[in-house]
């Protein structure tokens, strides 16, 4: 538990989090049990790392899926250099270096984030009383996830940090991914989706970004059940998950007798 609270650049739910934990180590032990490693060393944190078996990521609850996501990201790939966090005085319509999985999310996961969007959306405001930043895997859930509800919550973490380019970033993207009319016929829109791929972070350029965003949420709002669309990012190249599920093992097990 204390390990989780080092993270400085991610938010980690504090509400049920001990359910999640337990899940994890519980498949990584066994996973390192069935392979016939029984000098496991719980002080590495490998658990924390560890993907669940596509059978227990199916059974988890909107809950521990959610909180798994937040911990446990399942890409990998060998170019780590293009994963890199886009970070200067400007405002960028992406958080990496190109159009690739945010936050390193699996499909499987990705998949199952979008089918408990609603339940989700309530996590996230569960946690956001207890945030005093906005993490990156947090960004990151609501550009995904397309999270136009959480707008008034991003712009009260401006008023706080209004220098925070990344939060004007977050907004750009979240209207992008939205398809918000009024952002995609603005220079802004043509400037940062065009040649050049980012603005100045500029007092006008933010103020301009806030306004669209408000307006963003206000008509998105007065519409009866809308529903976010789904963003398909089209990746230049395959990256491999670690882990889709555990190998099929044959396990010897004991016959232990009852002294009498």
């Amino acid at each position: 538990m204390n390990r989780l609270d080092q993270y400085k650049f991610k938010n980690i739910p504090k509400i049920s989090r001990e359910s999640t934990l337990r899940i994890l180590m519980r498949e990584y032990y066994i996973d390192k049990l069935v392979a016939g490693n029984d000098t496991l060393n719980k002080n590495h944190y490998y658990a924390l790392n560890h993907h669940l078996s596509q059978k227990s990521l199916n059974s988890l609850t909107s809950r521990d899926l959610f909180n798994s996501c937040m911990i446990v990201q399942e890409y990998y790939s060998q170019t780590c250099g293009r994963f890199a966090r886009l970070k200067s005085t400007g405002i960028f319509g992406i958080f990496y270096r190109d159009d690739i999985p945010l936050e390193y999310w699996s499909p499987r996961q990705i998949n199952l984030l979008r089918k408990n969007r609603k339940e989700i959306i309530g996590y996230v405001d569960q946690m956001w009383s207890d945030l005093k930043f906005i993490g990156d895997n947090t960004k990151d859930l609501l550009v995904e996830l397309i999270m136009w509800e959480q707008i008034p919550n991003i712009l009260k973490q401006i008023e706080i940090s209004p220098e925070d380019n990344s939060l004007h970033s977050l907004l750009v993207q979240i209207m992008m991914r939205a398809k918000f009319t009024t952002f995609e016929a603005s220079t802004i829109c043509e400037k940062i989706y065009g040649p050049k791929r980012y603005v100045a972070g500029t007092e006008e350029n933010r103020t301009a970004i806030i306004e669209m965003a408000k307006k963003c949420f206000r008509d998105f709002n007065e519409v009866p059940e809308y529903v976010a669309p789904i963003y398909v990012k089209h990746s230049k190249e395959e990256i491999i998950t670690r882990k889709q599920d555990w190998p099929l093992k044959k396990v010897e097990t004991p016959i232990f007798k009852v002294k009498k």
